[in-house]
């Protein structure tokens, strides 16, 4: 039987790999399947905030906001002025963390999103996770669920053309 500090080598040496290997397991488990969930979620998230806060803009101003404007739009978006000219941080984004530079919004990928406008419809678009446009991992503010509907817009206004044309039927 061995004696001294080698005998004691060996399962300290199993701990730590076994310690090692499940803390690289987890590592996996976190970076390959949580965080792309996490992240995909926050980014349609992310399109829905900046169309809700875009046409929330809309309806109370009566104009849309100016993103060539970039001093404009941060000031409609993140705050306001008061009647003495001081900003106060109660714009139409005000508590969504999201990140807008040199007249651009960006998704939670730091890239550039997409804002078209068509009369009075806007869609906000993200290339998604693997940055290409046109693909399956697009997202759009019509099919992205909002934070604070059950539904998506796109959703919601099928329901209300729906309910339109039944109204009509009667």
């Amino acid at each position: 039987m061995p004696t001294g500090s080698h005998a004691l080598m060996k399962p300290w040496l199993l701990a730590v790999i076994l310690i090692g290997t499940c803390a690289g397991t987890l590592g996996w488990i976190v970076k390959a399947k949580v965080m792309p969930r996490f992240l995909a979620s926050a980014n349609e998230e992310c399109v829905a905030d900046w169309k809700v806060a875009m046409t929330e803009c809309r309806t109370e101003t009566g104009s849309w906001p100016d993103l060539a404007n970039s001093d404009d739009f941060s000031l409609r978006m993140f705050s306001v002025k008061s009647s003495d000219g001081r900003r106060i941080g109660r714009g139409y984004l005000t508590g969504r963390p999201w990140v807008f530079t040199n007249g651009t919004p960006y998704d939670v990928y730091g890239l550039p999103l997409r804002v078209e406008r068509t009369g009075e419809h806007l869609v906000v678009s993200s290339a998604g996770a693997n940055r290409i446009w046109g693909d399956a991992d697009d997202v759009t503010s019509d099919q992205a669920k909002d934070r604070f509907q059950e539904n998506t817009l796109d959703e919601v206004r099928k329901a209300a053309e729906a309910k339109i044309l039944r109204k009509k039927k009667k």
